[in-house]
């Protein structure tokens, strides 16, 4: 058996409190005590969880170089050291979604919608702003589901490196920063927990608020991991549109590493298959 101890994965407890009580009726219940489970947030989940065990070499879970080919590696159950992961942030969700969703998210289906059967940052946030079958386009942070993806184009006229796509797993509710030059009028500040893959983690160990918005792959400054892996980064949206206006890599992030949607586009949306 696995322990988790050296480790909390992000998400994976809960807190329940005692109670001498019960509903009295299926009203008093919550409207949707379960919400549902896309096919592909299960699949990232264990996907992660399994490559940031200590008992998975780091070596198995790295951000790949250009060039170099993608390999996911879903392994056994139980066997850490089976799983593997080559990939960059946009080569990961495209062999997720793949995987998850063979005869819908196809080569084809890349290569006609998005320009590529492997699309990057760019490519995504372009198609998901233009609006193509079997996605859904999200226009508002607070309507975005787990599961749905986020893309960032760096406008940096590269062919690679075009910018940052995630994984929404979850909305975390608004922020307000300690320093008021990370906050804007107009505009209201989330922190979104995502999945992805990266070689710069979500934010500084120790630093502000880190602790409440950490990032899995960031241990302890010896044992810290690059690859695929939970984290948080904070959005901005206005607060007569809701929709985004800027963003942040993490919640240490300065002001001078703040970019609007003017400078780097962002667009989101969920597959629909």
């Amino acid at each position: 058996m696995t322990s988790l101890s050296r480790r909390a994965l992000l998400g994976a407890g809960a807190v329940f409190a005692a109670s001498s009580s019960v509903p009295a009726t299926a009203a008093d219940m919550p409207a949707d005590p379960y919400p549902t489970t896309a096919p592909h947030v299960i699949e990232a989940e264990a996907f992660v969880q399994y490559l940031n065990l200590p008992s998975c070499p780091a070596e198995n879970n790295n951000y790949k170089d250009d060039g170099t080919p993608n390999i996911l590696t879903w392994g056994t159950p139980g066997q850490p050291s089976t799983w593997f992961n080559q990939s960059q942030c946009a080569s990961f969700l495209t062999g997720l979604l793949r995987r998850t969703y063979p005869d819908a998210a196809t080569p084809q289906h890349f290569e006609t919608y998005f320009g590529s059967r492997s699309p990057t940052a760019r490519q995504y946030r372009q198609a998901f702003a233009a609006g193509i079958p079997h996605w859904l386009t999200v226009e508002r942070l607070a309507d975005l589901r787990a599961g749905d993806l986020i893309a960032i184009d760096y406008n940096n006229g590269k062919p690679t490196q075009t910018g940052h796509i995630v994984m929404v797993r979850r909305i975390k509710g608004t922020y307000v920063a300690p320093s008021p030059t990370l906050n804007f009028p107009g505009e209201t500040q989330y922190a979104v927990e995502v999945i992805d893959c990266t070689s710069d983690p979500h934010g500084v160990r120790g630093v502000g608020n880190y602790a409440a918005y950490p990032d899995i792959r960031l241990v302890d400054g010896v044992n810290d991991r690059e690859g695929v892996g939970f984290g948080h980064m904070m959005f901005y949206v206005s607060d007569d549109t809701g929709t985004f206006t800027r963003y942040r890599w993490s919640v240490n992030t300065s002001s001078s590493g703040t970019y609007t949607v003017a400078q780097r586009p962002i667009a989101a949306a969920r597959f629909t298959s």
